[in-house]
């Protein structure tokens, strides 16, 4: 809810008309969801951090004066910090995920966000890396495993190429996206970040994540969590190793987070697997 000391119908960062069922902060982003379980007409306002909604569910209406545009479940709507809105809720209440972008580090990557609102129906480029940060937010809150850096960033460059619209002209896969696959199999114990990978390519990170998901249809977080699943499965030859020291041997958060993982792309428990290879 927005704070008493606050103007009226001014939002600071992570404020909203909404109750907040759970929410991530990184660096770049404030990944919040949001949940109205009545119908509730919510008065002028406006946001301090541009920001990304998704529709969930229920029956929501945005705009600004006579302007109201119905927008339904999985519809993604771009806001420009400062853009004015009101909003209407329907009987059934409504399910939203909103992504806040954080402004410092829009000028450290010289991203220009465009000034008025866009709308992605699902046929743009703006819900789907917005739905990949959706599912990593509940993962994190129902799982309670720390965010992956590498993994949360990658959607969001493929999210702001979408909003900025950057453009990818290579028409064959670029030299540096070789060194970067090479860099995620020689470090894949750390804890890697994209502009750290964009830097050693001398690309920009958004240019980055967008190539990466051109060329290997996979983020480079999803590329890095193959590449530690195959090192997990060289270590689980050995019955000496325990699976928590597995875990950290190859860069997992801990044994938990290696077994939803493993499950993920082998379909398989580790433990199992296991007991498959030493049979």
């Amino acid at each position: 809810m927005p704070a008493s000391n606050q103007p009226s119908g001014f939002l600071r960062a992570g404020e909203f008309y909404s109750a907040v069922e759970s929410r991530l902060r990184t660096e770049d982003m404030l990944l919040s969801e949001l949940r109205q379980p009545c119908s509730r007409a919510v008065p002028r306002h406006e946001h301090e951090l541009a920001y990304v909604t998704i529709v969930l569910h229920g029956d929501y209406v945005e705009g600004d004066h006579a302007k109201l545009e119905e927008l339904p479940p999985f519809t993604a709507v771009f806001n420009p910090a400062g853009a004015t809105h009101r909003t209407l809720i329907g009987p059934a209440g409504v399910a939203l995920f909103t992504i806040e972008l954080r402004g410092h580090n829009l000028q450290e990557w010289d991203l220009h966000l465009p000034p008025n609102t866009w709308v992605d129906r699902g046929a743009g480029t703006l819900l789907w890396p917005g739905l990949r940060l959706y599912s990593d937010l509940k993962r994190r809150v129902e799982e309670d495993v720390p965010p992956d850096d590498l993994e949360l960033e990658g959607h969001a460059m493929e999210m702001l190429g979408a909003i900025t619209g950057w453009q990818t002209p290579e028409q064959a896969a670029p030299r540096w996206l070789g060194r970067v696959k090479e860099r995620l199999h020689e470090d894949f114990r750390g804890n890697l970040r994209i502009r750290e990978l964009a830097s050693d390519a001398g690309v920009h990170p958004v240019h980055l994540a967008r190539v990466f998901r051109k060329y290997e249809k996979q983020t480079p977080g999803d590329y890095l969590q193959r590449v530690r699943v195959r090192a997990a499965c060289r270590l689980l030859r050995h019955r000496d190793w325990p699976l928590a020291a597995v875990a950290a041997e190859c860069g997992f958060a801990d044994q938990s987070h290696l077994t939803r993982v493993f499950g993920k792309l082998a379909g398989s428990t580790p433990a199992r697997f296991r007991r498959t290879l030493c049979a």
